[in-house]
């Protein structure tokens, strides 16, 4: 029986898991930035500001994607038994602290703002749940069993450290754009997410060699890697998503700096979260649908 791709979850279902991930990862950025205080205070608030949007975006798409937006709230019934409902609650919560952590800075006439004490408290819950989005982006992915190449633990890794990579690029963009004092704290970021695009390099090759348990995945990495996939994979991932950002950042961190720094570091940004998006177009699209063997027959699962 010939093994055919899954092509219930496209681009909407990528960018709903990139948006997500990436509003985790900024906001996490954002949290860390406001320990280091002082002159870190403007990435801060750049981060935790873009955490909410960016999730509740992501959810838009998810939405939209649904074939009976209505029933949406059903989400997050059964929780005990459904990961769908556990990331409903997950990033829900996530979202209301970052409401919340948001309030901080921007509550009428700043009244809030010099309470450094409770915005860290409310950052540090928030993280929590960031992180839980972030792991949570591949863990939905290897809830549906009939595809091996989603079932392993190698997919929430890679959609952490990407999250984690695309959130810093996301405040490096926004900083670089507004120019001025931030230049030393983009650099920082940008030494940072080049020790992350490494880490995604063997996360992804990790992943990639571990396709051989069962034909389904071995045919998902071929469908990857030769198959029609291969453009995306090579441009989209390998190319724009991680060799063109950590040249860059590598040129901006030791090599150019002030305003041609700057316009490296926001072409390295737009280069590598367009990768990130092609990195969940690849995975969904790589997926084999496995099918049920009974006897000498085989029949195609759906995906559920």
């Amino acid at each position: 029986m010939e093994l055919k791709a899954q092509s219930k979850w496209r681009w909407l279902i990528a960018a709903y898991l990139f948006l997500a991930g990436l509003g985790g990862g900024a906001y996490v950025t954002g949290v860390v930035a406001d320990f280091l205080g002082g002159e870190w205070v403007q990435i801060s608030k750049i981060g935790v500001f873009l955490g909410f949007p960016c999730v509740a975006v992501g959810c838009l798409f998810l939405i939209a994607d649904l074939g009976t937006p209505k029933n949406f709230w059903r989400a997050g019934m059964r929780p005990n038994t459904s990961w769908v409902a556990r990331g409903t609650i997950i990033i829900t919560t996530f979202m209301i602290v970052g409401v919340i952590h948001i309030g901080f800075w921007i509550w009428p006439f700043h009244a809030l703002e010099d309470a450094v004490g409770a915005r860290q408290v409310i950052g540090v819950l928030g993280t929590i749940f960031a992180v839980l989005t972030m792991i949570y982006t591949g863990i939905l992915l290897g809830a549906n069993r009939p595809i091996a190449f989603w079932s392993t633990a190698m997919v929430p890794l890679l959609f952490f450290v990407s999250a984690l990579s695309t959130g810093i690029m996301a405040v490096m963009l926004i900083a670089s754009a507004r120019g001025g004092a931030l230049t030393g704290q983009v650099e920082a970021l940008a030494r940072m997410d080049i020790l992350l695009i490494i880490m995604e390099m063997f996360v992804l090759v990790f992943y990639l060699q571990a396709t051989h348990r069962v034909p389904e995945s071995r045919a998902s990495a071929k469908l990857v890697l030769t198959g029609s996939v291969a453009p995306l994979f090579w441009v989209g991932v390998v190319i724009l998503g991680l060799i063109v950002p950590i040249i860059l950042e590598l040129i901006g961190t030791f090599g150019m700096h002030g305003e041609g720094g700057a316009a490296i570091s926001i072409l390295a940004s737009v280069s590598g979260l367009f990768g990130g998006l092609c990195l969940r177009e690849v995975v969904l699209s790589g997926g084999i649908l496995a099918p049920l063997r009974a006897g000498r027959f085989e029949f195609a699962l759906p995906m559920v």
